[in-house]
């Protein structure tokens, strides 16, 4: 909203945010392929029964990382996705708004004084 209250769209704004969206969203891929390397390995926990029940909660909370991770770059890749499409929508709504309001101007007879035309 601008200081008297009319909603104005900022293309480039939108742009650079729909960036830096895209941006993090190849970081957080980025850190997720690098956990999931990292912390692919199980073998240090043992094979008794004390290292299977480690190896059960390690592989537990490392999976919920990954999956949050994955949900974050979902959302992040998503959520750019978006800003482009409202940014594609408003600009086209804009455009007809803008088009219409030519078409209603050029409806109006602007004649000279005396002449009964009508006066924008």
């Amino acid at each position: 909203m601008n200081d008297d209250e009319t909603f104005e769209v900022d293309p480039d704004s939108l742009r650079k945010g729909k960036a830096v969206l895209s941006e993090l969203g190849s970081y957080t891929w980025s850190i997720l392929a690098e956990f999931d390397a990292a912390m692919a390995d199980t073998s240090w926990t043992g094979n008794d029964d004390n290292g299977r029940k480690i190896e059960a909660n390690y592989v537990s909370n490392r999976d919920s990382i990954s999956g949050s991770l994955g949900a974050l770059g979902e959302v992040l890749e998503r959520t750019s996705d978006a800003t482009l499409l409202n940014l594609n929508a408003t600009s086209t709504t804009q455009s007809d708004i803008l088009d219409g309001i030519d078409q209603e101007i050029d409806s109006y007879d602007i004649g000279g004084p005396g002449d009964g035309g009508r006066r924008g």
